[in-house]
């Protein structure tokens, strides 16, 4: 997730017009970890731990709805005993959203200025729908990965249950095209078509899985493991040492090895293989 959380970040700041924008993970029943900043001047926000109900951020995962505050050091409807970051970053105005897939809140994405300012419809707007993107993503992610196949190393017979496994399967992917096409052109949208793309390689296609014979090199491997983690090649090749150039080479060695035609292909491929866990 780490792929779309940095891109709904970037998007945020973007589109908000914000000098500071950034995303918080729920990590347990009643706390909120900074995993996603950009703007910010403290390298060591990441990982900034938030209480649920402290500062605004925290007011979010209580309330499940948006807030903002033209001044965030006086504000009184907002507690003020965890306010380390946004001390230490210098926010004042700032707006924030929860991301509520299902019934549970999973994020918070969260925008900030260094003035104290009443903030417009455009920041409120971009933090809402940015929030709304990121639900809508996590929420398809998460539906199309419960119908994929895990991998076996032996294929049993086709059972009645399998075929109406498959027209579920057949139904989250024309349902998942659909909410690709609705989506602007950006990072969730590629993130979009790598699903569309996984699912038709794992469970729309008819073509055979690779045979014993493909046989990947270690390296190949080890670009393969960090692309299952969700890594995009900039950060494959700061993850490895290797050149940026050298990193889409294995890839597309890999590629063709596995007889695939996008990242995810591959890696579901792999895995099908045996050659990934």
């Amino acid at each position: 997730m780490a792929a779309a959380t940095r891109a709904a970040v970037l998007a945020l700041r973007r589109d908000s017009g914000m000098p500071v924008a950034g995303a918080a993970w729920v990590v347990g029943p009643q706390l909120l970890r900074i995993s996603e900043t950009s703007g910010v001047k403290s390298s060591g926000c990441r990982g900034f731990p938030v209480p649920a109900g402290a500062g605004l951020i925290g007011k979010v995962l209580t309330t499940r709805r948006p807030a903002a505050v033209s001044d965030h050091r006086s504000a009184q409807e907002i507690s003020h005993e965890h306010d380390s970051f946004v001390a230490a970053e210098e926010v004042r105005a700032m707006a924030a959203a929860p991301v509520i897939v299902g019934a549970t809140v999973r994020a918070a994405l969260f925008v900030g200025s260094r003035d104290a300012v009443r903030l417009g419809d455009r920041v409120l707007t971009a933090v809402t729908e940015a929030a709304r993107d990121l639900e809508q993503f996590l929420a398809t992610h998460e539906h199309a990965h419960r119908f994929l196949p895990e991998p076996r190393s032996v294929r049993c017979p086709a059972s009645p249950h399998d075929a109406v496994a498959r027209e579920q399967v057949h139904g989250v992917h024309t349902e998942l095209l659909d909410l690709t096409a609705a989506i602007s052109e950006g990072h969730l949208k590629e993130r979009f078509r790598e699903l569309c793309s996984l699912l038709e390689s794992g469970c729309c296609s008819e073509r055979a899985s690779p045979g014993p014979e493909a046989r990947l090199s270690p390296r190949e491997l080890d670009v393969l493991v960090a692309v299952a983690a969700g890594c995009t090649n900039l950060e494959i090749s700061d993850r490895l040492g290797i050149g940026l150039e050298t990193v889409k080479g294995y890839l597309r060695s890999a590629m063709r090895k596995l007889g695939t035609s996008t990242r995810l292909e591959a890696v579901t491929a792999a895995r099908r293989a045996g050659l990934l866990l």
